[in-house]
């Protein structure tokens, strides 16, 4: 069954979106609602399953990881579960998500600079079951 969202609740989640830092103050003050009535939908929200998770956004340059990019993987049949396992587990692989398409993963890799983004590659092309794999640098990110 799908929680039932007000247009408040869908306000709230748009301010926490732009801003996940913004006061419960701040966006009662916007919405013309009580901080309290903020915090009590938030905390609804959170047990609804509707926010999964508080997060941050990471300046990956100023991090020191300028260098990002996404290789699709393709694994042989019966290998994906495993495959995975291996994946997440290299250094400088940050994201994996398992498609249905071409391809059977998008992995996002990110490291320093080209040079040191190489071994990530070379690594992830050496696990057990993979077949093929195509790296896509990200030049420019226009919304995250």
């Amino acid at each position: 069954m799908k929680p039932k969202l007000d247009e408040i609740d869908w306000q709230i989640l748009q301010h926490l979106r732009a801003n996940a830092r913004k006061t419960f103050v701040d966006i009662g003050k916007t919405l013309t609602i009580s901080d309290a009535t903020v915090y009590n939908r938030v905390k609804r929200l959170v047990r609804l399953g509707v926010i999964r998770r508080f997060t941050i956004e990471v300046d990956e340059a100023a991090a020191g990881h300028r260098t990002r990019g996404f290789i699709l993987v393709n694994v042989e049949p019966g290998s994906v579960t495993e495959a995975s396992k291996q994946i997440c587990g290299i250094k400088g692989v940050s994201e994996v998500y398992e498609v249905h398409g071409s391809e059977d993963f998008i992995v996002m890799v990110e490291a320093d600079n080209l040079r040191k983004l190489r071994p990530v590659i070379l690594r992830l092309r050496k696990v057990p079951g993979v077949i093929n794999t195509e790296f896509t640098p990200i030049f420019k990110t226009w919304k995250d």
